[in-house]
């Protein structure tokens, strides 16, 4: 069993990033990341802006002006009709300088940033109608398991519907990647080889669920020569289970069967790796060291994930977080990592890493 720092340190080293690229609209890039780095063709304004309506003052000059006009060259405030005009005004007052929003040259977008709306913003300012980006990894999903039933059959009393897949799937597209397949197999060696043999075909990742306890199926495969295990349980709370094997060259992260464990081990595992085989070199959410709500309990020895919800103030973890619940992070925003620590206190700073 490694650490959880360790098994971060493996994916950055050992899974190959995606290389290929391509050239799509402006609109189109949103959510891809970025392949080359963009910097800004002139300055933004390029001259003085009025920021009111009112009395442009130069010297022994006064003329009228709306917001948004250019200003002449010289203008040394902006006076807006309902103030009066005298001779004790501000230098720059109700000006916007020339360069103040972007200055010719300044970076707009690096490679490996990962482009929102915002990012629209000066790239389109400067007439950029096309931007070069790395091309979305395909990832697809195979649930493993004798009693899951897809959502679009009937169950039975025995069988359970397969919501770890789809909630897989919603959180791959909401990250900037693509879903290829999403498939089930049973508990048995044959069907799972036969399931990857053909997933990893087109596949740049594939996630696996279920089948990870000492004598399942999955588990034991990864003693298996064709598979290269990267790591195999992960000194973390609630996904220890977890692996990382390549099959065929294609990165495969095993994630265990039970709802939680599943669905924060791929916080915590998935989408670092997901990132990295992008090519996502600058976080596109950045964690918030924060003060915590309520004292709450981790696992000793290990890394500790823990759902909860920030409400800009503090962070209150959820009330119970079992390995085998479900509908836990319906009611979270995000989760914070605890290292090796049994006891966090009311109002001791917590890390914080929002969905």
């Amino acid at each position: 069993m490694i650490s959880y720092k360790k098994a971060l340190e493996i994916i950055q080293k050992k899974i190959p990033y995606k290389s290929h690229t391509k050239i799509i609209p402006l609109l189109d890039s949103i959510k891809h990341v970025s392949a080359q780095d963009i910097f800004a063709i002139s300055s933004l304004p390029l001259t003085d802006v009025s920021l009111k309506d009112g009395y442009a003052l130069r010297k022994n000059e006064k003329y009228e002006v709306s917001t948004g006009d250019n200003l002449k060259e010289g203008t040394l405030a902006v006076i807006p009709f309902e103030e009066e005009v005298s001779e004790n005004f501000e230098l720059g007052y109700n000006i916007k300088k020339a360069g103040e929003d972007i200055q010719q040259g300044e970076p707009l977008l690096l490679k490996g940033e990962y482009i929102n709306a915002n990012n629209i913003t000066p790239l389109a300012s400067q007439g950029i109608q096309k931007v070069k980006v790395f091309k979305r990894p395909r990832v697809s999903i195979l649930s493993i398991g004798d009693n899951l039933c897809p959502i679009q059959k009937e169950k039975t009393d025995f069988e359970v519907y397969n919501s770890n897949a789809l909630t897989f799937a919603a959180r791959i597209l909401e990250i900037g990647a693509s879903v290829h397949k999403v498939w089930q197999a049973k508990n048995n060696k044959k069907d799972i080889l036969e399931c990857l043999d053909e997933l990893t075909q087109k596949s740049d990742l594939v996630i696996t669920t279920g089948a990870m306890s000492k004598h399942d199926a999955m588990n034991t495969l990864l003693n298996n020569e064709r598979f290269e295990t990267l790591f195999h349980k992960v000194q973390i709370s609630p996904a220890s289970p977890s692996a990382l094997s390549l099959f065929q060259q294609t990165p495969i992260l095993h994630l265990p069967g039970l709802p939680l464990s599943a669905l924060l081990g791929f916080e915590a595992l998935g989408i670092p790796l997901l990132k990295t085989i992008k090519n996502e070199t600058f976080p596109s959410k950045k964690s918030l060291h924060v003060k915590n709500k309520k004292e709450f309990t981790c696992k000793e020895s290990c890394t500790s994930i823990i759902p909860g919800y920030f409400d800009g103030i503090s962070f209150l973890s959820a009330p119970s977080f079992g390995a085998g619940m479900l509908n836990v992070l319906a009611k979270c925003n995000g989760y914070v990592i605890i290292e090796d620590k049994q006891v966090i206190k009311e109002r001791e700073k917590v890390e914080f890493f929002p969905f």
